[in-house]
């Protein structure tokens, strides 16, 4: 079970505390994220993702043009490789765009929603980042000169119905610890989803609560703490042989600091997940 932080109680702090010193990962409520925003950038991109291949395929890297979104079509990366070691083509395709990220243009339809949601994660961000702050005995506002709002980005990713049985030992999605310093996932829930590895080794399920976020802090932020907090393994698994509505979404905010040797290292574990390294 995935801790719960809820933000409109008292004991938020150390509700996230305690979370990141055992597992690395909780769930958000009491957020105050605009549902509308939510729906509006979830439809417009399932919308693209169930364009032919062509149609996707004009918008794929590498990216030209910073601003623009970028697609990274299926198979087209290998995060297993920065984490567990399997080296498989993950089973997954994804649009990605951030203020500071190099793409290719804008599909149809997505640039007002995805403004709009990046808007609304970053009011969160800023709130949890409060929280992170107190939570390692520092005033709410210790990280601040550390963010900007250039250095996040967007990721939405769609998992297709399964067309054929995967290769042993491939996944939606290879284990891996994120890079940066903190997660904010909304996705839905199907078959096949989010499996994140405990402390003693066993993979456990993360179920989607209604209204809530999953977040997970990633390797810079564990190392800021010097270890106090934990970076976990975590995983998309492939859904059950016959299973049906199988088809999962997931909508990814990234949020990372501004600073150079930060973004370095960030881009350097991404692109060992994309083979260019």
């Amino acid at each position: 079970m995935i801790p719960v932080v809820d933000l409109r109680r008292d004991d938020a702090v150390d509700a996230l505390r305690k979370a990141c010193e055992e597992i690395g990962f909780f769930t958000v409520v009491g957020h105050g994220v605009s549902p509308a925003a939510i729906a509006q950038v979830a439809d417009a991109s399932r919308r693209f993702f169930d364009q032919g291949a062509d149609a996707k395929e004009r918008f794929a890297g590498p990216g030209t043009v910073v601003g623009l979104p970028v697609y990274r079509p299926l198979r087209s990366e290998r995060l297993g490789a920065t984490g567990d070691g399997a080296d498989h083509a993950d089973l997954k395709e994804s649009l990605d765009w951030g203020p500071s990220l190099a793409g290719v243009d804008w599909p149809a339809g997505l640039q007002r929603p995805y403004i709009a949601y990046l808007r609304e994660m970053h009011v969160l961000a800023r709130r949890l980042r409060g929280v992170i702050a107190q939570a390692l005995g520092h005033p709410d506002e210790w990280f601040e000169e550390r963010f900007d709002e250039l250095s996040s980005s967007l990721r939405v990713i769609n998992y297709p119905e399964p067309d054929a049985p995967p290769e042993p030992g491939q996944l939606r999605a290879g284990a891996h610890r994120d890079y940066g310093f903190l997660t904010i996932l909304r996705s839905d829930d199907a078959p096949g989803g989010l499996e994140v590895q405990t402390v003693a080794g066993e993979w456990i399920q993360v179920t989607p609560t209604p209204d809530a976020f999953v977040c997970n802090i990633g390797d810079l932020l564990a190392d800021l703490t010097e270890g106090a907090w934990t970076s976990t393994l975590h995983r998309v698994a492939v859904p059950p042989a016959g299973a049906h509505g199988a088809r999962r979404q997931s909508i990814v905010f990234f949020h990372n600091p501004g600073d150079d040797a930060a973004q370095a290292y960030i881009l350097r574990k991404a692109a060992a997940a994309l083979g260019t390294d």
